[in-house]
This record gives C-alpha cells, structure tokens and sequence, in this order.
C-alpha cells in the first residue's frame, strides 16, 4: 500500500485524429494524443500513484475513429500495475454499450454514474460525478461524507475562463451545486485554472517564463485544503483557440499534505504571433526556428509589403505547422440609400453614383434603364 494519499490528475484528451495542423492527415495529431496518454501513465507510475482521468477521452461524441481506440486500449493495458480510475465526460457519450468509455472497463475502473469509488492503491475514497450526475445524490454523499471526501467531475462551472483573451463566461453549474468538499477537480475546461471555495476563478501561477526543461511547476504549496475546485486543463493544446496557453499536463496531487504540482508533458504547442513592422519580421525570422521548433506556428502580418515576407515564408522548415496571413484593412465602401418605394431607375442611379463601375457611368446607367424597361 502506498504511503501518501497521492493522485496524478488529467482530463481532456479527445484522442481523436485531429485534421487541424496535421501533414498526413490526423495521424500524426493521434499520435501526438496517444504519447501524451503514455507521458501521463508514466508520471503516475513514477509518482506511485493512482491515475485518474476526468472526462472527455474520446472525440467525436458518436463514434470511436477505430485507431484511436485500439490505440489508447494498448497503452492502458500496457500500464496494469497502475490505478485507473476514469469519469465519463459530456463527449464520452452513452450508447447502446453504455459511455464511450465502456470499453476500458477490462482496465480501468469506468464511473458513468454518481458514485463514491474506492482507491486501491490508497484504502480511499473519492465522490465522483460524471457529466450527468444527479447533484442532489451528489450532495447526499458529500453531505454523509461531511466534507471530507475529494469530489472528482466533469462539469462546465459557472464563471470558469475560456480560450486566449481569457473570456469569462456566464454560464454554467455552480460548485455550489456539488455540496461540502475539502477540494475538488474537474475536467471539461481546457484552460488550467483554480477557484478558491466561493470565490473566482484564477490562473494558475506559473513562472513566466517557462523553463523549457521544468519538470514540474507549483501550483499549490502544502497547506489545509479549504474547499477549491481545479481544472487541470487539457494536457496538450488541440486548436487554435488554445494558442500560446502556459504550459500543459497532468496535475500530481498530495491528497494528505495540500500540494498540487503541474507537470508539463511533451506535445506541439499552437503559437500565434502578430507583427507589423519590417524590422520584427527580421527578427521574428532570426529567433523562431530556436524557439518554436516542433510547434504550429501562425504569424499575422498586418505592416505594409516588404521583401523580407519572402524570407519568411522560408523560415517554417522545422515547425510542425507554418502558416503567414497578411492582414489589410477592410474597404469601407459608401452605404446606397435605397428601398422598396423608388423606382428601378432611381435605384439604379444611386447605387451607381455610390459605387461607380470601371468605364463610362453613363452607359452603364442607359444599359440598367433600357433592362428595367424591358422587365416591367
């Protein structure tokens, strides 16, 4: 039996050959799905502790893309001598065999309903609620547990963060819903982010920046838990409205002492990049294939033309992913005052008065009249 009450923590992984990005035609974005499955089984290895999963593993809701599952099966028999533990999320929907999570029940402890689960490895316990939990049987068992059993869940939660400007949406379950808890954690929101019990949701505070070879990130120093909630995020970045997010893995959690550590794991990260200027085109191209290697890369140009575009486009080599927009300003035309009173004529005039055709206005009008006629 192990000693401490530790858990590795993760959600989201939509194992799904993504078409997003890829150069053979999701393959390449399945397996970047399938070694992130794999990194987050060796880390709970590592760790001695059990694994749980959150919710969401496949992609798309109604089917298994039969890769993808034979896959991610392999890897988890692979790992027997870990704890397994996986809550169904909304995109792991039921079916006739019941949760696309069904078949791992052969390696995994499957939770489809509100339940209390036991951990092994631990002699614990955990409240889980699945993306369609009852929460009034949710609050029972918090309510019998009083407070001091963790709840693990898939749920989107009132007032959590969204996407690259950090949106807040106001919609959702609130945590309140759930009952009593010392600390809790959900999956569904790809965004790594914490809520204090009560309180706002907030990034995690990570070091800016990042380390490149961190091994692992504090998000949480030992302390008594007082009833948060955290979102562990998505492990690895799968479009682009997770661009330039921090860095993306598996949450290690010290059940008995408070501690809750965020270890990056390996996969492509979408970068998007603006700039405006010759000069920090020049740049750009001569720090990039440093910093950005292996990445999906984006760059927005919006400055005037310039030969080192031409440059850059030669700077992707390298890069999982290369792509240049060039942003110009919208025309703004004149707005044709018209409606259904005028005559063809009339409306014909003015829309050529506001937007004159190449050559001669005039016969260009004649041309309109003669056709209107012809037509009434």
């Amino acid at each position: 039996m192990m000693s401490r009450f530790k858990i590795v923590f993760t959600s989201d992984f939509h194992i799904h050959p993504f078409r997003t990005c890829s150069r053979d035609g999701g393959h390449d974005r399945l397996l970047d799905g399938l070694s992130c499955l794999r990194q987050s089984l060796d880390l709970a290895r590592k760790e001695k502790a059990p694994w749980v999963f959150l919710g969401d593993f496949k992609m798309p809701k109604n089917a298994w893309p039969q890769e993808a599952l034979t896959g991610s099966h392999e890897i988890l028999r692979e790992y027997d001598d870990v704890e397994k533990i996986m809550v169904a999320g909304n995109h792991d929907a039921e079916g006739l065999g019941g949760s696309g999570l069904a078949p791992f029940k052969d390696v995994a402890t499957v939770v489809e309903k509100e339940a209390v689960v036991d951990v092994r490895a631990h002699a614990k316990h955990l409240i889980c609620a699945p993306w369609n939990a009852d929460l009034k049987r949710v609050r029972l068992l918090t309510e019998v547990a009083k407070g001091r059993i963790p709840l693990v869940g898939h749920a989107f939660l009132l007032g959590v963060a969204l996407g690259p400007e950090d949106a807040r949406i106001g919609k959702g379950a609130s945590i309140g819903d759930y009952g009593a808890f010392p600390v809790a954690f959900f999956g569904d929101v790809h965004k790594g982010q914490w809520c204090h019990g009560g309180g706002g949701w907030a990034p995690y505070l990570l070091a800016d920046p990042w380390p490149a070879e961190a091994e692992y990130f504090v998000v949480r120093a030992p302390a008594p838990w007082a009833g948060e909630a955290y979102y562990p995020g998505s492990p690895y970045a799968q479009n682009w409205g997770e661009r330039d997010d921090p860095p993306k893995g598996a949450l290690v959690v010290d059940l008995e002492s408070g501690e809750v550590r965020l270890h990056p794991l390996r996969s492509p990260r979408h970068r998007h990049v603006e700039l405006s200027t010759e000069s920090d085109l020049a740049m750009f191209a001569e720090a990039a294939r440093e910093r950005y290697a292996g990445d999906f890369v984006r760059v927005v140009y919006s400055g005037p033309p310039c030969g080192a575009l031409d440059a850059l486009r030669g700077v992707g080599e390298g890069f999982r992913s290369f792509q240049v927009i060039l942003r110009r300003e919208a025309r703004q035309e004149r707005r044709v005052d018209i409606h259904a009173g005028l005559s063809i004529t009339e409306i014909l005039r003015r829309y050529i008065e506001a937007r004159p055709p190449i050559g001669d206005a005039r016969s260009a009008l004649l041309a309109g009249e003669r056709l209107a006629a012809v037509e009434s």
